[in-house]
C-alpha cells in the first residue's frame, strides 16, 4: 500500500509537511503537493519536487482542484495549518484550520480517498490533560481547549473524527508535541528562538519547557503510519519534557553563544505589554506571549508507548535533534552565526 499509492500532502512546505514529502519522494512515492508560495516551493524542494498545486486551502475551488489532479483511493496527509502563540488574526487562524479541514474531509469522502493522516497537535487537549496510553480519552472538546490555536485544532480534530463516524472515512489523528530538527524553513516560533539566540538577541532564557521531538523520527516510521494506522484512533509523537534553558546549552555547546540566565515565568509575564507593543510598531511578531508561557507550565509528560508498540517510533536524543537544527539554519544562510 505504501509505495503503490498516490499521496496528497497539503502544507507540503511547511516544516511537517516539506520532511514528509521528501520522505515519501525519497522512497519513489508519487506525490502531488498543496501550497500557496511557487517561490518558497522553488526554494525547499530545489531539484527533487513534488508535482504541485498551488492555492488556498479554506478556499473550496482550490482544494477540489488539488483533488482533481488525483486518481481515487489516494492517502491525504493534512498538515496544514496556521500555527500561533496568540499573535495574528482569529479569522485567518480559523479559515486555515477549521475551514481547511472541513473542505479537505469533504474532497476525501468525495474523491474517495484510501486514509487520511490528520497532523494535530497535544495542544488540542485540555490545558494539563494527559492521556490514556491508548488515547482512548482523548475526545476532542472545542468548549474545554485553550483560546486561539489550541481551539482551532481541537474543533479540526473533531471535524476528522466526526467524519469516520458518521462517513465511514478511514482517518486518524497524529498529536505531535513540539517539532524540532531540520527542515523548518519557515522559521517556526522555536526556530525564531534559536536565531534570536545564536545572534545574540535574546536577553535571557525562561524557567519552563514544554515536550521537543525530530520529526525526522516521525518520517523513519511514515510507512508503518501509512499501514497500520486504524480508522478513528489517535496516535500521540512525543519525546519527554524538556526546558527553554536545557536546548540553549545545546545551542551554546554547538556555537559557542554566551550562556544566559534563566527567568522565572511569573517575570517572563511582566514583559509581555512590552513586548506587545513593540510587536505593534515594529510589525514583527512577539518574542513570546501569554498563550506561549501557558504552555511553558503545562504538564508535558505525554505518553508515547501507542506510537512506539505499533509504528517502531523512536525518539532520537535531543541532544542530536537540536545539534542539527543548528546546522540546518547555518547551512541554509537562516542565521547569521
Amino acid at each position: 500500500m505504501y509505495r503503490d499509492s498516490v499521496y496528497i500532502v497539503t502544507g507540503c512546505t511547511g516544516y511537517v509537511g516539506n520532511v514528509l514529502t521528501k520522505k515519501l519522494l525519497d522512497d519513489g512515492c508519487r506525490v502531488i503537493g498543496f501550497a500557496r508560495s511557487e517561490e518558497k516551493w522553488e526554494r525547499v524542494f530545489k531539484d527533487k519536487k513534488p508535482q504541485a498545486v498551488f492555492g488556498d486551502v479554506s478556499k473550496q475551488e482550490d482544494v477540489e482542484r488539488l483533488f482533481s489532479c488525483a486518481p481515487e483511493g489516494a492517502v491525504v496527509l493534512h498538515t496544514v495549518a496556521k500555527v500561533t502563540i496568540g499573535e495574528g488574526t482569529q479569522k485567518e487562524l480559523y479559515d486555515v484550520t477549521v475551514t481547511g479541514t472541513r473542505l479537505v474531509v469533504q474532497a476525501c469522502l468525495a474523491h474517495k480517498a484510501k486514509k487520511l493522516l490528520h497532523i494535530s497537535s497535544t495542544e488540542a487537549m485540555p490545558h494539563d490533560f494527559l492521556p490514556k496510553e491508548d488515547l482512548s480519552d482523548y475526545v476532542p472538546d472545542p468548549a474545554r481547549a485553550k483560546r486561539g490555536y489550541a481551539r482551532a485544532k481541537s474543533s479540526a480534530d473533531k471535524i476528522v473524527l466526526d467524519a469516520v463516524k458518521r462517513e465511514g472515512l478511514d482517518a486518524s489523528l497524529l498529536l505531535f508535541a513540539g517539532v524540532l530538527g531540520p527542515g523548518d524553513y519557515s522559521k517556526s516560533h522555536m526556530t525564531q528562538m534559536f536565531i534570536d539566540y545564536m545572534e545574540g538577541h535574546l536577553p535571557a532564557s525562561v524557567k519552563g519547557g514544554y515536550n521537543d521531538f525530530d520529526i525526522r523520527d516521525v518520517a523513519d516510521v511514515l510507512p508503518a503510519i501509512v499501514e497500520k494506522s486504524q480508522a478513528g484512533e489517535s496516535y500521540l509523537f512525543a519525546h519527554k519534557p524538556d526546558t527553554i534553558h536545557e536546548i540553549l546549552e545545546i545551542i551554546s555547546k554547538v556555537t559557542g553563544a554566551k550562556k544566559l540566565p534563566a527567568l522565572p515565568l511569573w517575570l517572563a509575564y511582566v514583559g509581555i505589554p512590552f513586548l506587545t507593543l513593540a510587536s505593534k510598531i515594529s510589525g514583527k511578531r512577539p518574542l513570546y506571549t501569554a498563550a506561549a508561557l501557558g504552555s511553558l507550565k503545562a504538564k508535558t509528560n505525554f505518553p508515547i508507548e501507542k506510537a512506539v508498540k505499533q509504528f517502531g517510533y523512536s525518539p532520537r536524543p535531543l541532544e542530536e535533534t537540536v545539534t542539527d537544527h543548528v546546522r540546518f539554519l547555518i547551512e541554509n544562510g537562516m542565521v547569521r552565526v
